[in-house]
């Protein structure tokens, strides 16, 4: 018996299987022929030109080109997937970086296709990517992010059909499980303070307001991570108030787990730098 998803084929409307058991003999609906060759010989005899299969001279115009046109179409994306590496089970839940280089390791799996057609099939999807750029009103810097080339190849890996994420979807779910990954990457951050110690680099800068901002970063062997940005305008030039926010983040982060403060050589950083040695004796 023909399953459901065989059934979806538009020339079902124009022939039936002439015994549930048997899917490749039909009963062509226009002139009642009974032959074998399935869903795919039907469409050649309804349509015409084909070898195998002789044209049905009573199947309307309209018919055969509404046939012909499905057929086109469902050839153009049969040549599309042929551009998809297929993924191997065990891909899924790699970590990012690796999806690239997974792809360029499997190039010996592509179906080659001219190079003029993929050429073409390539300048259409940026095509498509930049509009949504100047649409959405994203920086074009964002293309340079780590984590925007295994997106898109992501997307590739998956073929057509994908449907993009909801708003509910960014908002609630993927949201959390991002927030989830973060935590767990700053756990292990902080395995590695307590383990080997840390630095501290406060890396201050003004912005278009002019406010001075100081992005608060802890560096170790396993990385640098970002951990807060704090408006400093009002007293980046007070040795005393730098010194109690350096202090209180170096108690936030743990002195045991503290190496060492790095700043600039601005004068009230000085001045703070001395007072938290003073407090501090065992930061370098």
């Amino acid at each position: 018996m023909a399953d459901e998803s065989s059934k979806k084929d538009l020339a079902w409307k124009y022939g039936r299987l002439q015994n549930d058991q048997d899917i490749n003999t039909f009963v062509y609906g226009f002139c009642s022929k009974v032959t074998k060759g399935g869903v795919y010989r039907l469409k050649q005899h309804l349509v015409g030109g084909y070898r195998n299969a002789i044209a049905c001279k009573k199947c309307s115009d309209h018919v055969k080109e509404e046939i012909r046109d499905y057929m086109s179409k469902k050839k153009e994306i049969k040549e599309q997937r042929n551009l998809i590496v297929d993924i191997d089970v065990q891909d899924y839940g790699m970590e990012d970086e690796d999806v690239v280089q997974n792809r360029k390791n499997d190039k010996g799996k592509q179906t080659s296709l001219n190079a003029a057609y993929k050429k073409e099939m390539r300048e259409h999807t940026i095509q498509r990517i930049a509009r949504w750029f100047y649409d959405a009103g994203v920086p074009l810097n964002a293309c340079t992010y780590d984590i925007f080339a295994p997106l898109i190849e992501s997307i590739g890996q998956f073929g057509p059909g994908l449907k993009p994420p909801t708003y509910h979807e960014l908002r609630v779910p993927c949201l959390k499980k991002e927030l989830e990954a973060t935590n767990e990457l700053m756990s292990s951050h902080k395995a590695e303070w307590a383990k080997v110690g840390c630095t501290i680099m406060p890396d201050g800068w003004t912005d278009r307001r002019n406010r001075t901002l100081i992005n608060f970063l802890v560096n170790s062997p396993k990385g640098t991570m970002f951990i807060e940005s704090i408006d400093a305008s009002s007293y980046v030039k007070d040795g005393k108030k730098m010194f109690e926010l350096l202090d209180n983040f170096v108690e936030r982060i743990g002195e045991a787990n503290v190496v060492q403060v790095v700043t600039d050589s601005a004068s009230a950083n000085v001045m703070a730098g001395r007072l938290l040695e003073a407090k501090r004796p065992q930061l370098i």
